[in-house]
């Protein structure tokens, strides 16, 4: 395991650990914020690079996140639609999303992957398992990053793209630098018409820019910001009617990260990191003619969320092959809104803020065959108090290409701004605590000498507990409770096999089960929480399989093919809403590309996304796109 090794003593030389920069779709960070080589810690992980997203053409993070074992997604429809990740049977914000580092989930989990894009992302982390040990809330089953591209040459490209349901692209990027200072300049415009025959319209522009800079050979410096617009035009009602002619939702999101790490001693690294989020978000829904004044016929709400934070870490190497990391988080959050509705008399006006101090620790370390990681932490929140987790794992090579590893942890999500202070319609319950959760995890690897086969197996097992329900009591009184419970198992299969030069295959299966423990307040099989019952969206089997294949000619083919087995749902469009089971469905994708060097690079790009035209809904009565095409052109300067 000298590779691992060699990984912990990078960890004390930012230039060093900088100059693996092309290495690092081979290396995990995100499990344990230390350089690991993927495949040789205790965490189940995977890693996409830029070269593998590029060959697919996929454009959205949500489309790619399909492949990864233990994640559903459902998304209500076409392009732009609420889409939301499932990871290891858990509640859609259970899992924390980061982007360099800043995490982008509202206060509370919840988010919107429909916004996630590719554009200027090198690589992305998935790992598996509870995480609230480093990250804190929401790291419940898991964590998403996204790392965007540092360059460390002169370099320039450009892409122009269109297809079916009027999906138009064009974005850019472009790079200078030295080993000693990059600059990275990013920028994208998309749009589509939509599935719906009126309006059904979405657009997004995202602007990035980074700065990664050496100023002595003891200090590594990295800047980063990002800008997301984006608007979705639906013409659905709550339960997929096709019924309104205006209503939309915009949103804006700056998002920013400053980092310092620097040398203290042969043996001692330290890192600071500034954060920033600012969201603004904007639902309209008004009336769509002078005589649409029946039933619920308008709406319009505004909503902010800002969040700061500042991180500090330590890293001693305490031997070759131990490393100790101590920490210390501030972050603070403020969320602000007002809305109003033809059922409301005045407008109804929401402002509040918490903070969260943590400290906490992590030791990682090797001892000839073994690896071994465990961690502590300990949160302090103005709202909910005091909270501790701790995460611990090994990792045993047991034969020559052969590891068996199990962790256990817990892990913690903190409740929303509107479950902890909401007074409009809904009280409230500044008593709330966090949502608990305990897990454990054993898994097997297997990797011939060569890398050519992969094998892996992995068991888990969660409990999720004091999960919190709206129950109405009366107007004064609090609406939120902590009393519900549900547990989640199943089986991960993973195989990656490189039978030829030029072919790759990798394919995995998810068999899931989920129960309901205690249904809480809820009662009645049209409530989301029946004891017993599966959790809704979340199917009992998950599949996929992608093949990659080097062309003669300088092309590259890349097909996905993902099955998702039936699972159970609600028809919201009766009342109470009807229990139904969302049958199974195939999805076949292709991705095509074919480079030409003329002076410059160029690249023909197509993509087709369900290729065999398969009908299916991944929430009831929102129907999925069917088989659509997209081509387009990409030009990039030669590096000399």
């Amino acid at each position: 395991m000298k590779t691992n090794r060699l990984a912990l003593l990078l960890l004390c030389s930012p230039v060093a650990a900088s100059a693996q920069q092309d290495s690092l779709p081979r290396v995990v960070i995100t499990a344990t914020k230390v350089a690991t080589t993927s495949g040789s810690g205790v965490s189940a992980a995977t890693v996409f690079d830029r070269a593998f997203i590029a060959r697919t053409g996929v454009r959205d993070v949500a489309e790619l996140l399909r492949l990864v074992p233990g994640v559903v997604m459902a998304r209500s429809g076409g392009p732009g639609a609420q889409s939301s990740l499932f990871l290891r049977g858990g509640e859609n914000d259970y899992v924390r999303v980061l982007i360099d580092g800043v995490p982008v989930n509202d206060p509370g989990g919840a988010i919107d992957f429909a916004w996630l894009s590719v554009d200027d992302v090198e690589r992305i982390e998935v790992v598996r398992g509870p995480a609230s040990v480093l990250y804190g809330t929401d790291a419940v089953t898991g964590v998403v990053q996204l790392f965007t591209r540092r360059a460390a040459h002169s370099a320039a490209e450009g892409e122009v793209a269109m297809g079916r349901y009027g999906h138009r692209l064009v974005r850019g990027n472009a790079s200078t630098g030295t080993a000693g200072f990059n600059l990275t300049l990013g920028g994208a415009t998309e749009q589509s018409d939509g599935l719906l025959p009126f309006n059904s319209q979405y657009s997004r522009d995202v602007a990035s820019a980074s700065i990664h800079a050496i100023p002595t050979s003891a200090t590594r410096m990295d800047f980063s910001v990002r800008g997301v617009n984006d608007e979705f035009h639906f013409p659905t009602d709550g339960a997929g009617g096709v019924s309104d002619s205006n209503a939309f939702r915009d949103n804006r999101r700056l998002i920013a990260a400053a980092t310092v790490a620097h040398t203290l001693s042969s043996r001692v690294n330290g890192e600071v990191a500034f954060t920033a989020m600012n969201s603004r978000g904007e639902d309209d829904n008004r009336p769509d003619s002078p005589g649409d004044t029946t039933g619920f016929y308008y709406y319009d709400a505004l909503t902010s969320v800002r969040r700061r934070g500042v991180e500090g870490r330590v890293n001693v190497l305490v031997s070759s092959s131990s490393i100790l990391t101590l920490g210390a988080e501030a972050v603070r959050e403020a969320q602000r809104g007002n809305d109003s509705s033809n059922f409301s008399f005045e407008r109804s006006r929401f402002v509040a803020d918490r903070r969260n101090e943590a400290v906490f620790a992590q030791w990682l370390s090797e001892q000839g065959r073994v690896a071994l990681t465990a961690g502590a932490r300990y949160d302090e929140n103005s709202t909910f108090g005091s909270f501790r987790t701790a995460r611990a794992g090994v990792a045993v090579r047991a034969w020559a290409g052969g590891t068996l590893r199990t962790t256990i942890g817990t892990a913690f999500k903190a409740p929303t701004f509107f479950e902890s202070f909401n007074t409009a319609f809904s009280p409230g319950n500044a008593d709330l605590e966090p949502e608990r959760s305990r897990s454990w995890e054993v898994g097997i690897r297997h990797a011939t000498g060569q890398g050519r086969i992969a094998l892996g197996a992995t068991w888990f097992d969660q409990y999720f507990r004091d999960m919190i329900q709206y129950a109405f009591v009366s107007p004064e009184l609090p609406n939120y409770f902590n009393v519900a419970a549900a547990s989640a198992r199943g089986l991960e299969l993973e195989a990656t096999t490189r039978p030829a030069a030029r072919l790759t295959v990798g394919a995995n299966l998810t068999m899931l089960r989920t129960r309901v423990d205690d249904a809480g307040l809820q009662t009645g099989e049209s409530a989301t929480f029946v004891e017993g019952n599966r959790l809704l969206r979340r199917p009992s089997t998950q599949a996929s399989a992608t093949v990659g294949i080097d062309l003669p000619a300088r092309a590259t083919a890349d097909i996905a093919v993902t099955y998702t087995g039936d699972r159970d749902d609600r028809d919201f469009s009766t009342f109470p809403a009807t229990p139904v089971v969302l049958p199974s469905w195939t999805r076949i994708d292709l991705g095509f590309t074919r480079a030409i060097d003329l002076g410059a690079r160029f690249e023909l790009r197509a993509r087709i996304e369900n290729l065999l035209g398969a009908s299916y809904e991944e929430i009831a009565n929102y129907p999925a796109a069917g088989r659509s095409l997209t081509i387009g052109v990409r030009a990039a300067t030669l590096r000399r």
